[in-house]
């Protein structure tokens, strides 16, 4: 299915994941009981939820007509679902036969799971609980025919049937919940204009660094752009704005697995390298030439000023940071457009 991307990604893959092992399931079935006495009218069922799995398999994979697909499969296994406990009251428990509800009562978490996939949270409770209210009823009707054998499955069913709705209905309450959650702390460490890591994230990855330091080295590239007040003289704060996420963009198509990067703050950006100084030194060179000759949207060209040093064993983060940027001021100090290391 690829990278999910949208709600219609995640639905399709749950719905593929759902339709491929039930049809096998039915597959083997009608194999397995293929003229065997008392099974015609379940081979028939099969086979047409067998037909439709199949058509909607095609076009799930088409990535074509979802909805006609899950309204469908609603229309269709709700009303199979709804037959074959009916079935079960009036041509099993109503003589009193064993096997009322057979293998009804496995495919009830799928079934209700199913509602709620194709209708959402809301619309799917009540829809649920509609279904519940037509099976209720059932046993109402039937309730003076039920031996007491009967009596208690069918409580356990009804009870079982309620427990799936409700665990349902409130794991995606769950899943939202923790969905935001995992929002809230990625916005808490991103930075909202480039969508690299912010200070606090920064602070984070140095600590870790730091204190995973054995036999890896680990160096800070720490760079602004040179004359940004110009720019926001100039084109204003918005341009600014356009130019730190432009820069942010070509920065990152040229980093690697081995380099975290966030902004500092304002202008200023910093890469944390596992390289050692003399490698980060000829990173730092490469990304200064890149931006240079890059064309900004609206600001034009524009330099980047770099202060580049390697982490010694012992010191401070504060220690480490404050020695790239003295390299930085550097830079800045002998003419911009350059990289210093420290």
């Amino acid at each position: 299915m690829g990278k999910i991307a949208s709600l219609e990604d995640f639905k399709r893959t749950v719905y593929l994941s759902m339709i491929i092992p039930s049809l096998l399931a039915m597959i083997s079935y009608m194999l397995f009981v293929y003229n065997q006495p008392g099974h015609g009218k379940y081979l028939m069922l099969t086979g047409v939820l067998t037909f439709w799995f199949t058509i909607s398999l095609i076009l799930l994979y088409q990535k074509r007509l979802l909805r006609i697909v899950e309204y469908g499969t609603l229309i269709i296994i709700s009303s199979m679902h709804i037959g074959t406990v009916y079935d079960g009251f009036y041509n099993y428990i109503a003589i009193d036969k064993a096997g009322a509800f057979g293998v009804t009562i496995m495919w009830v978490p799928a079934v209700i799971l199913s509602f709620f996939l194709i209708l959402g949270a809301r619309r799917g409770l009540f829809f649920s609980l509609s279904v519940f209210f037509v099976i209720f009823l059932m046993g109402i009707l039937n309730f003076s025919e039920m031996s007491e054998d009967y009596l208690i499955s069918v409580i356990q069913f009804y009870v079982a049937y309620l427990f799936y709705i409700l665990i349902i209905y409130f794991s995606q309450f769950l899943i939202k919940l923790f969905s935001d959650f995992q929002d809230m702390k990625e916005n808490a460490y991103t930075d909202a204009l480039t969508g690299i890591g912010n200070r606090p994230q920064i602070d984070i990855w140095l600590e870790e660094k730091i204190s995973e330091t054995t036999d890896v080295p680990v160096s800070v590239l720490f760079f602004d752009i040179d004359h940004f007040k110009t720019v926001n003289d100039t084109y204003g704060h918005k341009v600014g704005d356009t130019v730190l996420k432009e820069l942010a963009g070509v920065v990152n198509e040229y980093l690697t697995v081995n380099e975290q990067f966030g902004r500092w703050g304002g202008e200023e950006f910093m890469i944390i390298s596992s390289q050692s100084g003399k490698n980060a030194l000829e990173l730092a060179d490469e990304l200064r030439l890149k931006i240079k000759e890059y064309h900004f949207k609206t600001a034009g060209s524009l330099t980047v000023s770099f202060g580049v040093t390697e982490y010694k064993a012992g010191e401070s983060v504060d220690s480490f940071v404050s020695r790239a940027d003295r390299g930085l001021y550097q830079s800045k100090d002998e003419g911009r457009n350059r990289v210093t290391i420290v």
